[in-house]
């Protein structure tokens, strides 16, 4: 059961990627990772299963890379997750260094007569110390396989770490209006730590130093078992939070800029209705003032606005309306968050109070600033601050 639910992971991961919201966002590495461990489930059952040991016996060592692999797409998954500008460098090519140097030290098995590597596993069977026979180039497969364990187990401690820092910042509110979702990250982490940590405890005790412990397998099967359940709850708790699985559903800035970019397009192509108001003079008349960024004079309203561009206050009303798809106090709180996030992400505001930035971006009341930043970003401009000046 365990091992199809494990071979559900690869749909899981397909799934992740073909729904994900930015081409290369923090999905684009969660699929990735969830199909490269899901290659480490699989053959780490093939080692001590006769139906399927036909896995490990083909594919080793092209599993290394997809195994070592992991550990960094699920690193970059959390600092994507919590670093929206993040952009993948050469310089984090680094990460996939190890499991190329591993793959070219076991590839000597690749020589080996079918034969010989049945015979091999066949032994593992029954001494567990007989996979240190495996072959290699440049160092012995005991370190091979415990640097494995381990530089996939401190990828989970960093990971642990981003998120630890980021949820501290807004509090500990698992139940928080940000878009991240603490609640799915909270599970993963502890799902993955378990699945890992067994693998590490692996790692370490199947060197025939170490007393022997699996000696037998009966052993062995135990903390793989553990560590294949461990994974299986993972993909499971992924599979019912659909808003990770298929986030461009749910990604209500897309679907708003979407909606935008139609209504633009139709403004742009002259499609859109205006037999009632003559709407795009009025559309250019009020980008030609929009230069000046009057929305962020304290006093901005309705009024003055179609006071300084001469335009009746219904027909810039109805402008908004149709070219926004908002009213216009949602139009007006939405431009000034956003000039307040810009100012932030620039580092204009590193040393401002909430008073001086809310008073910026053209409020009078702090408390007004942070009700609307917090409608608009789904968190208080503290949360974004603290964010921001972490990523710093």
């Amino acid at each position: 059961m365990i091992f199809f639910v494990t071979l559900l992971g690869f749909v899981l991961a397909l799934l992740v990627y073909l729904n994900r919201v930015e081409k290369y966002g923090p999905n684009f590495y969660l699929a990735l990772f969830i199909f490269f461990n899901s290659f480490y489930a699989v053959t780490s059952f093939s080692f001590v299963s006769n139906e399927f040991r036909w896995i490990i016996t083909k594919l080793y060592p092209y599993i290394i890379l997809p195994n070592m692999a992991a550990g960094p797409f699920m690193y970059l998954f959390f600092v994507h997750t919590f670093n929206p500008h993040f952009k993948f460098k050469p310089i984090h090519l680094l990460h996939f260094v190890p499991s190329i140097i591993f793959f070219v030290n076991g590839s000597d098995y690749l020589f080996w007569d079918p034969t010989e590597k049945a015979v091999l596993i066949k032994k593992f069977l029954t001494n567990t110390g007989a996979v240190f026979s495996m072959p290699t180039l440049i160092f012995d497969y005991y370190w091979h396989v415990l640097f494995h364990m381990l530089q996939t187990f401190v990828y989970v401690v960093l990971s642990a770490r981003l998120f630890y820092v980021n949820f501290k910042s807004i509090g500990f509110k698992i139940n928080s209006d940000s878009q991240i979702p603490y609640r799915y990250l909270l599970f993963f982490l502890v799902f993955i730590i378990f699945h890992f940590l067994t693998t590490l405890v692996i790692g370490i005790r199947v060197n025939p130093k170490v007393d022997n412990l699996l000696g037998n397998l009966g052993e062995l099967n135990t903390l793989i078992s553990s560590s294949r359940t461990a994974f299986t709850l993972f993909i499971l708790t992924t599979l019912f939070h659909p808003k990770v699985v298929f986030k461009k559903f749910f990604d209500v800035t897309k679907i708003k800029s979407a909606k935008r970019a139609k209504i633009e397009s139709e403004f742009e192509t002259g499609t859109v209705d205006s037999a009632k108001y003559d709407l795009m003079e009025i559309d250019r008349l009020f980008a030609e003032h929009m230069l000046s960024k009057p929305y962020l004079q304290p006093g901005f309203s309705l009024s003055t606005l179609a006071d300084e561009i001469k335009v009746p206050v219904h027909q810039i009303s109805y402008y908004i309306k149709h070219r926004y798809s908002q009213t216009f106090s949602e139009w007006k709180n939405e431009i000034r968050v956003q000039y307040a996030v810009s100012l932030i992400n620039d580092g204009k505001a590193d040393f401002l109070t909430l008073e001086s930035i809310s008073i910026q971006c053209g409020y009078l009341s702090r408390a007004n600033f942070i009700e609307a930043f917090k409608k608009e970003m789904h968190q208080t401009p503290s949360d974004y601050l603290a964010k921001h000046r972490n990523r710093a």
